[in-house]
């Protein structure tokens, strides 16, 4: 759907009351043993779909999605109304009617409706990337101009470590790139961005939701985690239009973690 917008980004700042992220923060600390990465287990199940596959785990991913779906549910109500408020922030955004599609669950007996990227331990990877692992099972769609996907993520925690060069914070360039494409954004080390005239600077005020283009590169700047105050929490939430799929077989907007 060409008219959702492309190479560009909404922030929110104060979108979820500092009470309402300590909550959270109480309850993923309360659930040790479904949460990862990084708690106890060192990897727990409530993660990330491309992170459950990078790491092997994607008969877990699979096999435990709807008792997750349950859980968020129960502990984190509000969860589905954020959802549903950043899927209307992309048709508004574009221009649209705020019912202009309906937001439709991946599937939510075998994909989480939503989940929380935990980065509790030195994070030291300066990984300029792009948001398109989770369409792996669209895979010509990484390198097709008229995909629209996005990425939503609001600031649950934000590490004490923001105050050393930015730890922690976000930057993402007011670009986009596709796949095939990559390759000419970074420097001959396949790390550095060869140019920062479009970087723009986001910070991590906890409770200030970041919905932006997923083919818009953007990095999470490298943090140490010396004491509690200094880890780093987000919620997380992806959207991707689709025209029509098995499942759903009309126009839609998709979400998933």
């Amino acid at each position: 759907m060409k008219e959702l917008f492309t190479n560009d980004f909404i922030v929110e700042k104060g979108f979820l009351s500092l009470e309402v992220c300590q909550r959270w923060q109480d309850t993923i600390f309360e659930n040790p043993k479904i949460f990862g990465q990084g708690v106890d287990p060192e990897y727990g199940q409530l993660a990330a779909f491309y992170s459950m596959l990078e790491s092997g785990l994607n008969e877990s991913y699979f096999r435990l999605a709807a008792q997750h779906n349950k859980f968020l549910a129960q502990k984190f109500p509000d969860i589905k109304k954020i959802i549903s408020y950043a899927g209307t922030r992309i048709l508004t955004h574009s221009g649209l009617k705020a019912d202009a599609l309906p937001l439709v669950p991946r599937d939510r007996k075998y994909f989480l409706i939503a989940g929380f990227s935990l980065q509790l331990a030195n994070w030291k990877l300066y990984n300029i990337h792009t948001d398109t692992e989770g369409l792996i099972q669209y895979p010509e769609s990484i390198f097709n101009p008229n995909t629209r996907a996005y990425s939503c993520v609001i600031s649950i925690k934000r590490t004490a470590q923001f105050v050393e060069k930015r730890g922690g914070d976000l930057d993402i360039w007011r670009e986009r790139w596709l796949a095939h494409e990559l390759d000419q954004f970074y420097q001959s080390d396949g790390v550095k961005a060869r140019s920062k005239i479009n970087r723009e600077k986001i910070s991590y005020e906890e409770g200030n939701l970041i919905l932006f283009d997923s083919f818009m590169p953007h990095v999470v700047l490298p943090f140490k985690v010396k004491k509690k105050q200094d880890r780093r929490i987000s919620m997380v939430v992806h959207f991707n239009y689709r025209k029509g799929t098995e499942r759903n077989p009309f126009p839609h907007l998709e979400y998933w973690y």
